[in-house]
């Protein structure tokens, strides 16, 4: 399963065309949900190799995998109460399952209902071809400019622009840049940069060498450090050296940002991409777009609506954005609304709202939130990192352009019909003899008929009988770490024009936020909201699901509370998990996770409606899950004899889950119910004892201190093990590089030293040298160990923190290091001072 999300992931276009449909955020790989579809709905007779296993010469695979289930889950139904993407929907109804998905998000739920839809792919095809010719016709014109070497009309693929304001000491207007490179030497090709003189008559430059440290303008006499700029991602610095805030900027000047062209990238009729200077009749081109949009506004599908206030378009709102169409300069938001029309124009609706669903994604590659990649020589996506980014020196790409660039529209209709063509004749890539090639499904395919329902509404109450659903397959939400609904809003405010009078999903101007499920400090939605909600809809998928039904979900988040509150949710739904397995999610290179110490893997949960069983303290608990555990560690090593610790460590938490929720809520310690929070640090302490040396620390130290004491045990270790170990244990590596225990680069992770450490255990000391409330157990034994080491006086601090569970902790650190000066000083007595 590993091996195949890897693939996909990295080019989901090509192993799946049909999630490359429409955007969607955090999309789990659709090899997965095939195998848990098909895990799902054949017996307990069927093992996994049966499903999915490399042949004997182990030249390719083999397995139900890559076989049509044609009319062998005909009687099966599954529901998806998060439907997302259409992941879950989308693969059961390849196997030829029944389909119920409830989707909030009129976006997801589109997206959901055009991957199901049926279409002539033929019909599609040529309609696509005849809208882009008729806009390119109209508007084509617009994106011309005279090449200055020999004369001749070439075709723009991208014009980039400056943000300009004012310098607020001395008046002076700045064109803000980053940089002033606008293309590097390759191999093949020369490099460009840009003057930074607004008022040079030649700003661009082509150099057949590597960019130099200094250049000077040959036009205007400029000396400038093409790599340097005059702006950072919030601060601006005027030619005199006076340096501003960019959003103080302006909203002390109460305006909205403004943009400048400079520069243009064409290709020529012979095919060759080069720059230019933004000449004056670059400019009148932009103006007539700009006059154009004026007499045409009122009748184009412009996306007017106010910005709503939120966590992630606070980034907007705080650089004065107010409406979505402010995102897009004129000249985009004519040609977008153009296509729009012409796609709405379409005699056959169905064809028309495909069309419709090519353009919206494409919205994607088009508005003021592009930056320009030098490197790669093209401009980003919108949402590089979930997240909305204003751009101080942003790129407009041709969307009508020819050249076969990531902005073109006709690749995004191309698209379209790929994904529709692959719902026809569904294929898996797969390896054979070392390369990858694509395996048709034979007999395979997604239709209509097997899609029973599919609403636009929550899920907290589903209109479905009681137990009717055979499975519950899905992906909910992960508390804060996506804000669907903001997000969405950037191709919603779009649709929302286009689609809102055919369709109800789409007649409100913004996203329908009430009732999504997620955790957003914004809206006033906290752990409280998000546990009542998904235990509302897992008790509405407990109440639908058969008696012998199962429930299984992937989950995938860092934070420490996320786990608890979905937990806690299940639980309390009357949900029995019966186990947890590690799974690859994302690529390593995934903007988001290389940025966002994000993990590349998702846990797949698993979970029944059996009864709980009578009352059990935690202590019995404990103990039987010690020895049930080092079976368990024996089986799955000989099982998976390449699973590394981390991994197991989370089967090995799925098991100890099962045990507890089998009992739940009839677990207790001193007379009194125990909560999730108490078990899952329970847990963790267990684990951590059958499997990773037995650290065996007292359980009542801090948990950030435990896990840096199995850490030091284990390191140095890669980024992604340790992300997985805190996993586990309900942390993650934030949790400890912000407490400064944890140094080194992705690949190469080390515990910090006491002494390294001093400083910051420093700072946490209040003012009467104690500071036990805030301090971490490790921070108390490193600073004594400081004080012993230096000759200082410890007998203060002694005092206040000498226990048993810190003398064991003391223990520890001197035989994982070696040092014995850990344990001497707290055998140090008060009288010896």
């Amino acid at each position: 399963m590993d091996d195949l999300a890897e693939r996909e992931k990295y080019r989901v276009d090509v192993y799946r065309p049909i999630y490359s449909l429409h955007k969607w955020w955090a999309r789990r790989p659709g090899s997965t949900f095939r195998i848990l579809g098909l895990a799902a709905l054949t017996d307990d007779s069927t093992t996994k190799d049966d499903i999915l296993r490399m042949n004997q010469s182990e030249t390719r695979y083999e397995g139900m995998y890559l076989q049509s289930q044609e009319n062998k889950f005909s009687d099966k139904t599954v529901l998806d109460p998060f439907a997302g993407g259409g992941t879950t929907l989308f693969e059961l109804n390849r196997l030829g399952a029944q389909t119920i998905g409830y989707e909030l998000n009129p976006v997801a739920w589109w997206v959901n209902k055009k991957n199901i839809d049926e279409v002539d792919t033929t019909e599609l095809q040529a309609s696509a071809e005849k809208l882009l010719k008729s806009v390119q016709k109209e508007l084509g014109s617009l994106y011309k400019t005279t090449d200055p070497r020999t004369g001749r009309e070439s075709e723009i693929l991208y014009s980039f622009q400056t943000q300009v304001l004012p310098c607020l000491t001395c008046g002076e207007k700045v064109q803000l840049l980053k940089n002033r490179i606008l293309r590097k030497k390759g191999k093949t090709q020369s490099a460009f940069i840009c003057c930074p003189n607004p008022d040079c008559d030649d700003r661009v430059h082509e150099l057949n060498q590597e960019i130099p440290d200094q250049f000077e303008c040959s036009a205007c006499g400029t000396e400038f450090d093409p790599s340097d700029g005059n702006t950072t991602r919030a601060k601006y610095t005027c030619s005199n050296g006076h340096k501003h805030d960019i959003k103080e900027t302006l909203n002390r000047q109460n305006s909205k940002p403004e943009f400048e062209y400079y520069a243009i990238q064409y290709v020529t009729p012979q095919g060759e991409r080069r720059f230019k200077s933004f000449d004056d009749e670059d400019r009148k081109k932009a103006e007539k777009a700009s006059k154009q949009l004026e007499q045409k506004f009122d009748q184009l599908p412009i996306p007017t609506q106010k910005i709503p206030s939120g966590d992630k378009t606070s980034r907007l709102t705080a650089r004065n954005y107010e409406r979505y169409h402010e995102l897009f300069s004129d000249r985009h938001l004519l040609t977008y609304g153009t296509l729009f029309n012409r796609a709405r124009e379409v005699e056959n609706d169905n064809i028309g709202e495909f069309l419709v669903t090519g353009i919206s994604h494409a919205l994607k590659r088009g508005s003021l939130l592009i930056r320009w990649d030098f490197s790669d020589n093209k401009g980003s996506s919108v949402f590089p990192r979930q997240s909305y980014i204003p751009r101080a020196q942003p790129v407009e790409g041709n969307p009508l352009n020819s050249d076969g660039n990531i902005v073109a529209v006709e690749n995004f209709l191309i698209n379209v019909v790929e994904a529709k063509e692959y719902c026809e004749r569904p294929f898996e890539k797969m390896k054979e003899n070392g390369k990858v090639v694509p395996h048709y499904v034979q007999n395979e395919s997604v239709s209509q008929s097997r899609r029973r329902q599919l609403e636009c509404k929550t899920s907290e109450r589903l209109n479905l009988d009681d137990e009717s659903v055979d499975f519950v397959i899905t992906d909910p939400p992960y508390y804060d770490n996506v804000q669907y609904s903001e997000l969405a809003g950037y191709f919603y405010s779009w649709l929302h024009q286009v689609l809102g009078d055919e369709y109800d999903e789409f007649a409100p101007e913004h996203v329908p936020t009430a009732r999504e499920i997620v955790a957003n400090s914004r809206t006033g939605k906290g752990e409280d909201f998000f546990i009542e909600s998904l235990t509302n809809v897992f008790k509405e998928s407990h109440r639908v699901l058969k008696e012998d039904g199962e429930l299984m979900f992937t989950y995938h988040h860092n934070e420490n509370e996320a786990w608890g509150v979905i937990l806690q949710a299940l639980v309390d739904s009357g949900f029995t998990i019966t186990g947890a397995y590690p799974v690859q999610s994302e690529m390593p290179s995934s903007m988001t996770i290389s940025s966002l110490e994000n993990a590349e893997y998702d846990i797949l949960i698993f979970a029944n409606k059996d009864e709980a069983e009578d009352e059990i303290t935690l202590s019995e608990l404990q103990q039987n899950l010690f020895f049930e555990l080092q079976d368990i560690v024996n089986e799955e090593q000989e099982r998976h004899q390449n699973l590394s610790q981390a991994d197991l460590g989370v089967v090995l938490r799925g098991k100890c889950l099962y045990y507890y929720s089998k009992h739940y809520p009839e677990v207790y310690s001193d007379g009194e119910k125990v909560g999730v929070e108490e078990v899952l640090e329970t847990v963790d302490g267990i684990i951590e004892q059958v499997i990773e040396g037995s650290t065996n620390l007292p359980k009542d130290l801090d948990s950030i201190t435990r896990a840096y004491a199995a850490f030091i045990r284990r390191a140095p270790e890669d980024a992604n093990s340790l992300q997985k170990h805190l996993l586990a244990k309900n942390l993650n590596v934030d949790d400890l590089e912000d407490e400064r225990l944890v140094k080194g680069g992705r690949k190469d992770k080390q515990p910090i030293s006491a002494d390294e450490r001093i400083t910051h255990i420093e700072k946490k000391l209040n003012g009467n040298g104690i500071g036990a409330v805030e301090l971490l157990d490790i921070d108390k034994i490193q600073y004594l160990y400081h004080l012993y080491k230096t000759d200082q006086n410890t007998a203060e601090y002694l005092k206040e923190w000498k226990n048993d569970d810190l003398q064991e902790l003391a223990e520890f650190l001197s035989e994982v290091t070696g040092d014995e000066r850990y344990e001497n000083v707290m055998e140090m007595s008060l009288s010896q001072f």
